[in-house]
């Protein structure tokens, strides 16, 4: 049930659905592990979660951020100079 309001959350605000199913999952995971809730009343309760943001307009969508390595390509072989 929580999955199915997430997917209509997102295509009535034009999100990637996604992305949001993702935000959802992990909030549910906070709620539940860190917050002692059930998984069925954790899954409810980002979904109040999920509109709360959106409404908000809190994005956490788009682009990572994060450090500038955490997009290299670069490995460990590729930096080390070679004799």
């Amino acid at each position: 049930m929580s999955r199915e309001a997430v997917l209509e959350l997102a295509e009535r605000a034009g999100v990637d659905p996604d992305e949001l199913l993702e935000w959802w999952s992990e909030r549910a995971a906070v709620r539940e592990f860190d917050g002692g809730q059930s998984r069925a009343d954790a899954e409810r309760g980002a979904v109040d979660d999920c509109k709360q943001m959106l409404e908000v307009g809190a994005w956490v969508f788009g682009p990572r951020r994060g450090p500038k390595s955490a997009g290299s390509t670069a490995t460990d072989h590729d930096v080390r100079k070679t004799k």
